[in-house]
């Protein structure tokens, strides 16, 4: 892959990938196939990348998380990423997709939901 100026390389784990495409239905699913083959022929663009709260008011943690929003610029979907290094040097490594915000009185998971539990090696 090579990434462009200002980019930074997303590596994605499949099995969260896989995951993410099946919960979403048909227009997340869209988004997040689009996101990635975009992410991985040329990067995610960095001044796109959003900080996520270390402590958000909903109980998640997710410190040194980023996230962006899909599709851009203020999509309903979001993607958070963290930063990894590798023999490649840095990189960003995918940790969720999903609705950003839900309604008050839905149950469902949000992608910082999801991300939270990967973050921190909970089954999501």
């Amino acid at each position: 892959m090579s990434t462009r100026r200002g980019h930074a390389r997303v590596l994605f784990n499949e099995g969260a990938f896989a995951e993410d495409t099946m919960r979403s239905g048909r227009a997340g699913a869209k988004a997040l196939r689009e996101a990635r083959s975009r992410f991985e022929r040329e990067g995610v663009e960095i001044k796109t990348l959003r900080r996520c709260d270390p402590e958000g008011r909903d109980g998640t943690k997710l410190p040194a998380c980023f996230k962006v929003y899909l599709p851009a610029p203020n999509g309903k979907f979001g993607m958070v990423l963290r930063f990894i290094r590798d023999d490649e040097g840095l990189a960003l490594r995918y940790l969720a997709f999903g609705i950003r915000h839900h309604p008050r009185d839905s149950n469902a998971p949000t992608v910082y939901d999801i991300a939270h539990r990967r973050f921190h090696g909970q089954p999501s």
